[in-house]
């Protein structure tokens, strides 16, 4: 995207919710997902779906950067078809981006609408974005699977668990066990809420590494929690010392990442 064409988006008000995005892209239907899922078709093609806006503000072209002499991208791609997918879908605005997905097995099948490319827009709007036009070309997508290209450690074995939970609860989330906030915390509008630490409470963060959840409403069962144990996939590139971090460990070959790489 050249700096004019940034300069003018960024001129209006950014697209803030599914209706945004639904009004500016598929003006006249239902925000929901649900008018995809009636009558007897069979609904059960599992898509990832990988986000990676050009933009990189930390990282100069993060996303394609070389790490381990593997673009960044392609480290996610490989494990997205490690795991069974049956679409691999990378959701981009640069046209050099897609040629490199492309190499590893991605498909681009657009390219990112400049609205969804700022970086002042949640990556939940382009992946709704995405899942609309997937859904609109009449493809039988059943689940979707958020991967970011900034988590690049994953373990194919442990992928391929997460889709067999995916699809026997409608929802699987990878998540990070973090430390509990103090026992008081206050809620939207300023309430203030007391936790009791006898509970046994967890809490946990979404990570990047694996969120997917069935798009069919009626198909998502209960919410399904996997912690992450393994410390080295919790590793999120965005800065110079979390890339360093992870250099290190590909040339130390201190992670398996269950799964064949290119040399």
């Amino acid at each position: 995207m050249s700096a004019t064409t940034t300069t003018t988006a960024l001129a209006t008000p950014p697209l803030a919710n599914f209706e945004d995005v639904r009004d500016r892209f598929f003006p006249g239907t239902p925000v929901s997902y649900a008018e995809n899922f009636t009558g007897n078709a069979v609904h059960d093609k599992l898509v990832v779906h990988i986000g990676a806006r050009a933009g990189s503000t930390r990282i100069r072209d993060k996303n394609v950067r070389r790490l381990g002499g593997i673009p960044l991208i392609g480290y996610t791609i490989l494990a997205a078809r490690a795991l069974g997918a049956d679409r691999v879908i990378l959701n981009t605005d640069s046209e050099e981006y897609c040629r490199i997905g492309e190499a590893f097995g991605a498909e681009c099948p657009f390219i990112r609408p400049g609205e969804l490319a700022r970086p002042d827009v949640s990556p939940g709007l382009a992946s709704y974005y995405a899942a609309r036009k997937v859904l609109q070309e009449g493809y039988p997508a059943g689940y979707w699977v958020e991967m970011y290209p900034t988590s690049p450690f994953r373990n194919g074995a442990t992928l391929r668990r997460y889709v067999e939970v995916l699809r026997g609860a409608g929802s699987c989330v990878a998540v990070n066990r973090i430390t509990p906030p103090p026992g008081r915390v206050y809620a939207p509008g300023g309430r203030s809420v007391s936790l009791d630490r006898d509970q046994g409470l967890v809490f946990y963060k979404a990570t990047g590494t694996f969120l997917g959840y069935a798009l069919d409403a009626d198909k998502r069962f209960w919410r399904h929690h996997e912690i992450i144990r393994n410390p080295v996939e919790l590793i999120d590139i965005d800065t110079d010392r979390d890339w360093e971090l992870a250099e290190s460990i590909l040339a130390a070959g201190a992670y398996d990442f269950g799964m064949e790489l290119p040399c």
